[in-house]
């Protein structure tokens, strides 16, 4: 899946590319693939640069927050398993925060690998070890950890944002620039 979601993008970035070469203002379609607006603007198309820049703007501040929210939710059920679960949180991966999410306690967790014969995926040191004092503290600490997924996500698709909105803006300019040329554009589902 990922792989042609890879070749995907590759065959889109060769088509701006065979765009721009063709394009008579090739300096207007990398202007607004390095700022989307600035193309337009350059074509005295004020009100269209602005809509392509505040778009902009806002998919910066969705990243940032994206990111900032984040580090906040990982901070606070990192806060969270230390307080309710004794778990010390300094340096440990993603993959234990998923687990501890899953288990009461280290030592149903080690069981429950034994049983399935994942000896490889023991903690074996104390310094992973973690008992939470209720299921619902558990359930909770989940829930923070999922919700620091989603943030992170939001600040991935804000950077999918950020390459859709030069592209159109590109697209925009050529549009524009065909359009003062007398150019015809149609497009025709077959």
């Amino acid at each position: 899946m990922k792989s042609i979601f890879n070749r995907n993008i590759y065959i889109v970035i060769l088509f701006f590319c065979l765009s721009i070469m063709q394009a008579s203002d090739k300096r207007a379609v990398l202007k607004s693939m390095i700022l989307p607006g600035w193309g337009e603007k350059t074509m005295g198309e004020h009100s269209r640069s602005k809509i392509f820049m505040y778009t902009d703007i806002a998919i910066i501040f969705t990243h940032i927050m994206g990111k900032s929210l984040e580090k906040w939710y990982i901070d606070e059920y990192s806060g969270y398993a230390e307080l309710y679960a004794n778990a010390d949180m300094n340096g440990k991966s993603y993959s234990f925060a998923l687990n501890m999410s899953s288990y009461n306690s280290m030592s149903d967790y080690n069981q429950d690998m034994s049983n399935q014969r994942n000896f490889d995926d023991i903690y074996s040191s104390g310094n992973y070890n973690w008992d939470w004092d209720s299921v619902d503290n558990r359930y909770k600490f989940n829930n923070i950890r999922k919700s620091s997924v989603v943030a992170k996500k939001f600040a991935e698709f804000a950077i999918a944002g950020l390459i859709i909105n030069r592209l159109v803006s590109s697209i925009d300019v050529i549009y524009l620039k065909n359009k003062k040329l007398g150019f015809d554009v149609n497009a025709y589902l077959i």
